[in-house]
């Protein structure tokens, strides 16, 4: 039987058991660049679990790397698995790529009993294009989902070059889908 999500826009509120959404915000703010800008600090939590929690697992460096993707081709969205990050947060920006995208599809789960999602935790959210997003450190989620357009994502991750330590993937099994209201499935095979 399929069982379907809905994807919901993303806040800082309804997100924050599964990290940070990054953007500007209604908070305190800095006047920067000469008047030109306003700097708001701190948006999210960068996590690096390896130099407290772990000091003797090999030390690991922050890893700047740009992700194009595709757009889904099918909506509702097939979920077929998931991935954490188990030692460090990951952070996703979106960034212009021919047009822009009007945003993206983001698949999270809490971690289970058993160290593998938990299924009744996993929640969808669309994120606005001009809304980042900041997996905490071993939140499970889906890999990134493109809606409609072809994206870039800038993205920061600690990385030590130990797979298990890096990255752990899960197949989950059943028949999971994700309406996304309000947008429609890109034609297949967009090039990169």
């Amino acid at each position: 039987m399929t069982q379907y999500l809905t994807a919901i826009p993303a806040t800082r509120e309804n997100f924050a058991a599964y990290g940070d959404v990054v953007c500007a915000h209604d908070g305190a703010f800095i006047s920067a660049n000469q008047g030109t800008a306003q700097r708001y600090n701190h948006v999210a939590t960068c996590t690096n679990k390896r130099e407290t929690d772990q000091p003797s697992v090999p030390k690991a460096n922050p890893n700047l790397c740009v992700f194009r993707c595709k757009p889904a081709t099918q909506i509702p969205f097939p979920i077929k698995l998931l991935e954490r990050h188990p030692n460090s947060s990951q952070c996703f920006i979106p960034m212009a790529c021919g047009r822009p995208s009007r945003g993206y599809l983001v698949i999270v789960a809490l971690n289970g009993k058993d160290d593998r999602p938990d299924l009744n935790t996993m929640k969808a959210f669309i994120f606005a294009r001009n809304q980042g997003v900041n997996y905490g450190a071993g939140i499970w989620h889906h890999p990134m989902v493109a809606l409609e357009e072809l994206t870039d994502f800038g993205c920061i991750v600690w990385e030590n070059k130990v797979p298990e330590h890096d990255c752990n993937i899960v197949e989950i099994g059943g028949d999971y889908k994700t309406y996304v209201p309000g947008y429609r499935a890109a034609s297949p095979d967009p090039k990169l």
